[in-house]
């Protein structure tokens, strides 16, 4: 059944309002979408050496909350990951002009984002808030990229202006 007038109105107020926080408090993110058909890589594990992302969105974030990593020794030594939670605005995103974007949220997961000069790759994508048939945000989850990750693409300098795991 097809929301109501009113709900749909409380639904609009809501991005405004989101909007409006966003430009007095939020930050920005620059969203590389993975290009599927451009890949050459692994159908099952995702690697190889042909990994392509289409050139990178600029999308607001409502909330940026990161999760330093711990100090973890293993054999190669010391190789801490930070992760990252952004919070942004459903219609935001969808409305950013990023390249097939995905309403299911499913092919995601293989996108990359530069957040605070470093570069992150997503590990969920979650649509959050649903009112009616409409969701208001998305939740998304991201691991650091390392730079052994960055070798496995056919064109990693684009992701050059932001430092990674191993940068030094």
């Amino acid at each position: 059944m097809p929301a109501d007038r009113r709900t749909l109105r409380d639904i609009r107020s809501a991005y405004r309002g989101m909007r409006r926080y966003q430009r007095e408090a939020g930050q920005w993110s620059q969203w590389f979408r993975f290009n599927k058909a451009g890949t050459t890589s692994d159908p099952t594990y995702g690697t190889g050496p042909g990994r392509v992302w289409y050139p990178s969105v600029t999308i607001p974030v409502l909330i940026g909350e990161y999760q330093r990593a711990g100090q973890n020794f293993d054999d190669d030594g010391l190789y801490l990951v930070d992760r990252l939670t952004l919070v942004m605005s459903y219609n935001d995103f969808y409305n950013s002009g990023i390249p097939d974007p995905d309403p299911s949220a499913q092919n995601h997961v293989n996108d990359r984002v530069a957040f605070d000069g470093r570069l992150f790759a997503v590990d969920t994508f979650i649509p959050k808030g649903r009112v009616a048939s409409y969701f208001l945000t998305i939740t998304v989850t991201l691991r650091e990229v390392a730079q052994s990750e960055l070798d496995e693409d056919v064109d990693s300098s684009m992701f050059d202006p932001y430092s990674v795991v191993g940068d030094g």
